[in-house]
């Protein structure tokens, strides 16, 4: 989802619903507290989804749905078919060692770690208000969260029993890398894995929370494959999961741009 706020120009361009805001709430331990102070941006095709924001019914998706999602025109804008994986292939290949055979040889293909993406539920924001991402998501409305970190503590107290455990849930700013970096650290994480993107998502700006109530985001709990993907895989419509978390009214923290 795409740059830094915004405010300004496009604001003069869309009618504002009242906001209370609440700027009280202690500050919450390991978030990035420069990075509290910027809205997040909820896009919405619907008014009446982001009325139902506003009334604290929050909706996740597993990332297996937005893994198999087509999006119009083929153009990948929501659908993303390595959401929940981190994908390395360098452009002259992989550099393969045979040990056992003393060989060493290249090998046209890319090394993907793959998530179990239908056991971890995720909610997608941006970091930007444009016009580009209006555009691109049809949205009739947008709701802009003042108080992230408020939001963010009521996300934690409104989590299912399990997922409020510790390394159970992550609220982070999406990195972006291109196929050919080394993954360093992330293949091992499955936490890392499903807040990083291809670069081309990159103009998204993305903040994701996202949860699992499984051992979903364990140390090495993936599935390593070396693959040359020439098409998309079939889409697994059993995995597209999701589960709406009630928060409260976000009134207070949160106000509904309409175009």
């Amino acid at each position: 989802m795409s740059s830094e706020n915004p405010e300004g120009n496009h604001r003069a361009n869309c009618h504002l619903n009242p906001c209370f805001q609440k700027t009280s709430e202690k500050e919450e331990r390991g978030l990035d507290q420069n990075l509290m102070k910027h809205s997040r941006f909820k896009y919405f095709s619907g008014r009446k989804y982001a009325e139902e924001f506003l009334d604290g019914k929050v909706f996740f998706q597993t990332a297996a749905f937005f893994r198999d999602y087509e999006d119009a025109k083929a153009q990948q804008i929501i659908g993303d078919e390595y959401e929940g994986a981190r994908l390395y292939r360098p452009s002259g290949g992989l550099d393969i060692n045979n040990l056992t055979h003393n060989q060493s040889f290249m090998l046209n293909a890319g090394m993907e770690c793959l998530t179990k993406a239908h056991e971890i539920y995720i909610f997608c924001m941006s970091l930007a208000f444009t016009d580009v991402l209006k555009k691109e998501f049809n949205a009739v409305a947008c709701a802009e969260i003042s108080d992230p970190r408020a939001f963010i503590r009521r996300w934690l107290n409104a989590l299912p029993e399990k997922a409020k455990h510790e390394g159970k849930h992550v609220a982070r700013r999406v990195g972006y890398y291109r196929p050919e970096d080394v993954p360093g650290n992330v293949w091992a994480l499955p936490d890392l894995i499903i807040t990083t993107k291809l670069k081309r998502f990159e103009y998204q700006n993305e903040y994701r929370l996202a949860y699992t109530t499984t051992d979903a985001f364990a140390f090495q709990n993936c599935t390593y494959q070396l693959v040359d993907r020439k098409a998309r895989p079939s889409p697994k419509p059993e995995e597209h999961l999701n589960e709406t978390l009630e928060l409260g009214n976000l009134r207070d923290i949160c106000r509904v741009h309409t175009f």
